[in-house]
């Protein structure tokens, strides 16, 4: 019954109400245009929430650059078209877990950036 619900929306041109079964039927890769404005968007999202050293940490801007530069790119290849419109038409909540699985797998992957003893 909700299959039917689904396709009905899709027919009548909500497609993005089937973002999430979408992805995974019909996973459109991002245009490089796209990848490039995703990957720029989360970038400037991780700078602003990645301070650099304030006296209480050893972390250079550089660092941080790195990192973000690294996570926001590994974050960036994980999404499809559909998923990138589901998250801004609100089919695909921000908070959703696959979202979080995501985030904490592109930190897990980028952390050697944020290291102290890591060269600028």
């Amino acid at each position: 019954m909700e299959w039917l619900r689904m396709a009905r929306y899709w027919m009548n041109g909500v497609g993005m109400a089937c973002a999430l079964t979408a992805s995974t039927l019909y996973a459109t890769p991002l245009t490089p245009g796209q990848h490039n404005l995703l990957q720029g968007f989360l970038m400037r999202g991780c700078i602003k929430r990645t301070p650099a050293s304030d006296g209480a940490s050893e972390r250079s801007d550089a660092q941080v650059q790195k990192y973000c530069q690294c996570a926001s790119e590994h974050l960036a290849n994980t999404f499809t078209s559909e998923e990138v419109m589901g998250v801004l038409t609100g089919q695909i909540r921000k908070d959703d877990p696959r979202g979080k699985k995501r985030l904490a797998e592109a930190s897990a992957a980028c952390s050697r950036h944020l290291d102290a003893s890591a060269a600028d």
